[in-house]
């Protein structure tokens, strides 16, 4: 198994929100700490508003486990404040191997 990066783009529905997102983002890593597979996240805000958040994983398939544990229903009051925040639509991903 080898680590993969999975790397997330969005941007904020607001500008004025990076506050708020700085806030979201903690909160985001600091409940990643426990997660299987998870190694580290960090994310950057560019000049023109657009969020990139960067996550490692020990492997594509626990990345995969956590991602279907976000798509539940379980997480759905998360997601709800998560899109108060970043507009859902501009989000994109890319999952790359770690060499």
């Amino acid at each position: 198994m080898k680590n993969i990066l999975a790397k997330i783009s969005l941007k904020l529905n607001d500008s004025s929100s990076k506050e708020d997102w700085k806030k979201m983002s903690d909160a985001i890593t600091k409940s990643l700490e426990s997660v299987d597979g998870f190694i580290y996240r960090d994310s950057a805000i560019s000049e023109d508003g657009t969020v990139y958040c960067f996550i490692k994983w020990e492997s594509i398939e626990k990345q995969e486990a956590f991602r279907k544990i976000l798509e539940s229903d379980a997480f759905k009051n998360e997601m709800g404040e998560f899109a108060k925040i970043a507009n859902m639509e501009s989000m994109q991903s890319e999952i790359l191997q770690v060499v």
